[in-house]
């Protein structure tokens, strides 16, 4: 009992010792305070893993690459020209150095649990008054498995059914940014309302399996369209009743899924374009960058490097040239589009008026569009709507946006 007692004490020593774990320190940049997060942890096969968090800028992760050697580490982030070196304190507390990007900071790191989540008030708690259930589904392609949560009242009779189509990039089923779970609260709310809602991790994400490298929107919409089987395979699901509802690129998926399938109810584009992703820039790009303090020049070249990358990039190619009104133009169902009044992503006054000019000119007189004052790209209430200002706001979706699509939802449905 003596020697296993003496053995813990030594292994507990050694650990206590150890770099692995999570650290928060407070850089003293020139002109802000930025939190930053370090986690760090051993590899099985040797050496280190570790990741930079920006706590005050969305918390974007920095993959850095790390040497250990005694109680000395040292962190490079080479496409950030971000370096690190610092010193392991006695008690294993504290990691204390200099950290360079350009110039150089002291800065000292301090031994957390975990890392601080901000507070989002939003996301559920306790026990939901709803089903929920993990599902997996074919995809778009023979190599697509899409995985994904189900939400389902309870209740005995058919329910009417939403598929959640999420924006660019890799998402998750909770098209999770900046620490924000916009589709988790979509879920509830439309659960919580009557509505079977499905959101999915995109292919090559999270659980759903294939590549999402090199796939277009294209693909993403015939992966919205495999949902869409999925869900009318259930049987607790009201066939005459699907709806899509999408996000940014989302809410051009949902306007090319309905146009191929002209039995679903309604589409509800939230933030979502009206016109190619070249029109989309020209605007998006130097607005960004006035919001950024970025000098106006900045933008073209932005777009000019965009627009040869595209070359090589099936997405962005996609992307440069998709024109949503011809889809749009087809779309014969009920459309609810709804964008922010300070989106800088995509502009609610050129792409509110080029949707409703094509659904005009398809001969669909079954819509709504409204822009949503002080309203930015994630339908957050704010001030600016510059991107990194949707970190450091608590609320997720504004109320005014929930209420807007439940209660059309609610009217809409009423009649199929």
């Amino acid at each position: 009992m003596y020697r296993m007692l003496l053995v813990l004490i030594a292994s507990l020593a050694s650990f206590a010792q150890s770099f692995e774990g999570a650290f928060v320190g407070d850089l003293q940049a020139p002109n802000a305070v930025l939190q930053l997060g370090l986690t760090l942890k051993p590899n099985p096969s040797g050496g280190w893993s570790a990741e930079f968090i920006s706590l005050s800028q969305g918390r974007a992760k920095l993959p850095a690459t790390a040497t250990v050697e005694g109680k000395h580490l040292k962190l490079d982030i080479a496409p950030a020209r971000i370096s690190f070196e610092g010193t392991l304190s006695e008690d294993a507390q504290t990691i204390s150095g200099k950290f360079k990007q350009g110039i150089e900071i002291d800065l000292v790191f301090k031994r957390v649990a975990e890392l601080p989540r901000p507070i989002r008030p939003q996301e559920p708690q306790g026990t939901p008054p709803y089903t929920v259930e993990d599902v997996t589904f074919p995809g778009g392609a023979d190599t697509v498995t899409l995985a994904g949560t189900l939400t389902l009242p309870k209740s005995s009779a058919k329910s009417p059914a939403i598929v959640l189509v999420s924006g660019s990039g890799p998402q998750n089923r909770d098209s999770e940014l900046f620490a924000h779970k916009p589709f988790w609260i979509w879920a509830d709310t439309l659960t919580k309302a009557g509505y079977i809602v499905l959101r999915y991790d995109d292919r090559g994400t999270a659980k759903s399996t294939g590549t999402f490298k090199g796939a277009t929107t294209n693909d993403f919409a015939l992966d919205a369209q495999a949902a869409l089987k999925f869900l009318r395979s259930r049987p607790e699901v009201d066939s005459k009743r699907l709806v899509v509802m999408g996000h940014s690129e989302g809410g051009v998926i949902a306007p090319i899924a309905a146009a191929s399938d002209g039995q679903l109810a309604a589409i509800v584009v939230l933030a979502g374009p009206g016109v190619t992703g070249e029109a989309i820039l020209r605007k998006q790009l130097p607005d960004l960058a006035k919001a950024a303090g970025a000098p106006e020049q900045f933008a073209q070249m932005q777009l000019d490097a965009m627009q040869k990358q595209a070359k090589t990039e099936p997405w962005l190619a996609t992307f440069l040239v998709l024109d949503p009104a011809v889809a749009l133009k087809k779309v014969q169902c009920p459309v609810l589009a709804l964008n922010g009044e300070l989106d800088l992503n995509v502009n609610a006054d050129i792409n509110l008026a080029a949707i409703e000019a094509a659904l005009k000119a398809g001969g669909n007189k079954n819509y709504l569009t409204r822009k949503l004052p002080s309203l930015n790209h994630m339908l957050q209430t704010a001030k600016t709507g510059a991107p990194l200002e949707s970190a450091n706001i608590s609320e997720t979706i504004s109320p005014v946006a929930l209420t807007e699509v439940t209660s059309w939802l609610a009217r809409t449905l009423a009649t199929k």
